[in-house]
């Protein structure tokens, strides 16, 4: 692999660069945005039914 970039101009070296830090970008956005929509779930207020307790559990007599 290292041969192959030694073996490349610079013009076509600066193109790869750009293409890769295109895919980057578009992977570092997507998990921005999946990021933030998590982010967005785990503060929104509790419904009722996600608010409600379970019944306490009766301890039997010692």
């Amino acid at each position: 692999m290292r041969n192959e970039w030694e073996s490349m101009s610079t013009e076509e070296l600066f193109e790869l660069h750009q293409q890769m830090q295109s895919v980057l970008l578009e992977k570092l956005l997507a998990k921005k945005a999946a990021l933030e929509d998590r982010l967005r779930q785990l503060n929104q207020p509790p419904s009722d039914a996600a608010s409600a307790k379970p019944p306490r559990r009766v301890k039997p007599p010692t």
